[in-house]
């Protein structure tokens, strides 16, 4: 079950309300009637809550962080499909090395953040899978004006993660107080 704080819908999401779709019977989440994703968003790595607060020396913010002695952290999205019309972008952070982490400072902002691709380790435990192994997943830019997406592994929980459609029953029930939507208004 996920209760961090370190867990949100991604701002500007549709929070409650009436759904435009009927919600699902086995977990109650309406699907989006333009197939757009879910936005779930871990606020940071999950290293840093298990740091005491004294001890803690960070650099950074939204979208790097870096964590003294510990390590180097990239926003990225783990774009997951799911069925029945629904999927999840979930705004995770990529553990990458110091070299990945200076050239996309370098050019996140600049023209060449296109051809930008790094390799890390996923930092937040995600429902269902919650901790991953500790293999290498790619991550490039799909789109100048997001954040890189993972895209593939040589691991094989990340290869059905990132290339199957999985069965929503099992990935959305650990998200539903903050998926959940009111029934449709009766026409």
């Amino acid at each position: 079950m996920v209760s961090k704080s370190n867990v949100s819908r991604a701002k500007g999401s549709k929070v409650g309300g009436q759904a435009s779709t009927e919600p699902c019977a086995c977990c109650g989440i309406a699907a989006d009637p333009h197939g757009r994703p879910f936005s779930i968003v871990f606020e940071q790595p999950d290293v840093i809550s298990q740091i005491e607060p004294e001890l803690l020396d960070t650099w950074g913010s939204d979208p790097f962080i870096a964590v003294k002695n510990v390590g180097f952290f990239v926003r990225v999205i783990l774009p997951v499909q799911l069925s029945d019309g629904y999927s999840v972008a979930f705004g995770t952070w990529l553990e990458v090395d110091s070299d990945d982490f200076r050239e996309a400072w370098k050019v996140w902002n600049a023209p060449e953040y296109t051809g930008l691709t790094m390799e890390g380790y996923v930092a937040n435990e995600i429902a269902p899978w919650n901790q991953f192994p500790h293999a290498l997943v790619r991550a490039v830019v799909r789109d100048a004006e997001q954040v890189p997406f993972l895209e593939s592994s040589d691991d094989p929980l990340f290869t059905r993660i990132l290339g199957d459609t999985l069965p929503h029953a099992e990935v959305l029930p650990y998200y539903a107080a903050m998926l959940k939507t009111d029934k449709p208004l009766a026409n």
